[in-house]
């Protein structure tokens, strides 16, 4: 179907979205006993919103071929993986997921582009900030957390997967991106 404007938020559930377009308090300090709690609770987030994002495309976007249509679908499920991963961890760690609120403006950014194109380029530099997030975090956390520290790694490396399937679909675009190789 051609692109009809933007759907209507999902159902967030059990995170405390913002309204759209509203700003939500920033990441307390990461060496603090919140700080870890507020970068799990957002990286966590932005999982949802890109898996819920992935199918979103998948299904909006006839022009994508059905190769890279099915492609957005399985990474919906890695997402969701991802995200049980740090939900889990958040529970092990007695991290409320409701401690804060978050911001819904990853999926908003997303469902807002036009095309197949901007679609996944715009999905491949979120993928590359999460990316460059936890490659850092988990280098923060490898002696003080080291579970933490190597689900965010483990994330990271995966993260890198979904900003290739940018480039193998959309190769002309790669002499103006942004992302890491």
């Amino acid at each position: 179907m051609p692109w009809t404007g933007p759907p209507p938020p999902p159902d967030w559930a059990p995170f405390l979205a913002v309204a759209p377009g509203l700003s939500c308090p920033g990441p307390r300090k990461l060496g603090g006993p919140h700080g870890l709690g507020d970068r799990m609770r957002i990286a966590a987030f932005a999982e949802l919103q890109a898996r819920q994002a992935f199918l979103w495309g998948a299904a909006t976007f006839d022009e994508a071929p059905d190769a890279l249509r099915q492609a957005w679908r399985d990474l919906a499920a890695a997402e969701d993986k991802h995200l049980r991963w740090l939900l889990e961890r958040m529970a092990a760690l007695g991290i409320p997921v409701q401690d804060r609120p978050v911001s819904p403006h990853l999926f908003a950014g997303l469902t807002d582009c036009r095309t197949a194109h901007e679609f996944a380029w715009y999905m491949a530099k979120a993928e590359d900030r999460g990316r460059i997030a936890g490659e850092q975090f988990a280098r923060k956390l490898a002696t003080s957390d080291p579970e933490s520290a190597r689900i965010f790694g483990q994330i990271a490396a995966e993260e890198q997967e979904h900003i290739d399937l940018a480039l193998r679909f959309f190769p002309e675009s790669d002499r103006t991106r942004t992302v890491a190789p």
